[in-house]
């Protein structure tokens, strides 16, 4: 006759720990299963045919774990069982099936709040801090009634040790994040010291712009024409550009500014000359009578 057992631990985070790091490790399933001290043997393996279809996705390893059955290591065993590993936003969840009839669903989680977050409520009766982070581990055991007793306490005293690991190496994890930072920081300040003042939109090994860059040329470098490199110091206009120049440029397109033909405007036809319009006939003969009335 199987046994159900429910436990909640509470671990707080020391500060300088951040949620990252901490999750990095859940989500860093050979080295969840690693920390574990009783753990001496693991390997990857595909989902058995016994989990659930949720289950059959998830990565499964075989584990092989050394027990102490009896305190001062007198008599003590080799215990295998499957397990897979799921992972969460805020955490990891696991499933465990063991030899007897033991069955342990685990879900690991980072809870609380850092100083510039906002704050959550807490859950109450669990000793949940209301500052800082913290780790939380809820266990589900179903186990036989004679062992129960001794699987909740080796399961729990493995659990304190992996925790204890888990949150040593996230001390080592910030400590290198914030040396990095540190060194980063300390490089950039000592190239920008070492190069020295600079104008701005000009990199310090960049030559300040102005007649200063051309003040050690060679007098024999400089083009014909120049006489010395203070010539240089200002600038200097085109040379003229003549119609020989453009010729050796273009030799078959000839520039119209320069052709020797002059130009002249198109001559129109001769137009003939227009003939007086004519007086009507109507208009003659009315003037003629008129004319005799009044003589």
């Amino acid at each position: 006759m199987s046994k159900r057992t429910i436990f909640t631990t509470i671990t707080p985070l020391p500060a300088g720990i951040t949620r990252e790091s901490v999750l990095e490790t859940l989500h860093s399933h050979v080295e969840m299963i690693d920390l574990n001290p009783l753990v001496i043997e693991r390997h990857p393996i595909k989902a058995p045919s016994k989990c659930t279809p949720e289950e059959y996705h998830a990565i499964w390893y075989e584990m092989t774990d050394k027990v102490q059955y009896l305190p001062g290591g007198l008599y003590s065993g080799k215990v295998k069982y499957s397990g897979c590993f799921h992972d969460l936003r805020n955490g990891l969840q696991t499933h465990v099936y063991a030899p007897l009839g033991l069955d342990i669903k685990g879900k690991w989680s980072v809870g609380g709040s850092l100083p510039h977050e906002p704050k959550e409520p807490v859950e109450m009766g669990l000793g949940v801090p209301k500052d800082g982070l913290y780790l939380r581990e809820d266990v589900d055991m179903r186990c036989k009634i004679g062992t129960t007793t001794f699987v909740k306490k080796t399961l729990k005293k493995a659990h304190a040790t992996l925790v204890d690991r888990l949150m040593e190496k996230a001390h080592l994890v910030e400590r290198d994040l914030h040396n990095n930072r540190l060194s980063e920081r300390g490089s950039i300040l000592s190239y920008y010291s070492s190069s020295g003042p600079s104008s701005p939109g000009f990199p310090p090994s960049a030559p300040p712009p102005g007649p200063e860059r051309y003040s050690r040329q060679d007098v024999n470098s400089l083009p014909n024409g120049w006489s010395s490199y203070q010539s240089l110091e200002y600038p200097q206009p085109s040379p003229p550009y003549t119609h020989s120049d453009f010729q050796k440029v273009n030799p078959y397109n000839p520039d119209p500014r320069y052709s020797y033909q002059t130009y002249k405007p198109a001559e129109l036809p001769p137009q003939p000359t227009p003939a007086p319009p004519a007086i009507h006939s109507d208009i003659q003969e009315l003037d003629s009578i008129s004319s005799q009335r009044y003589r």
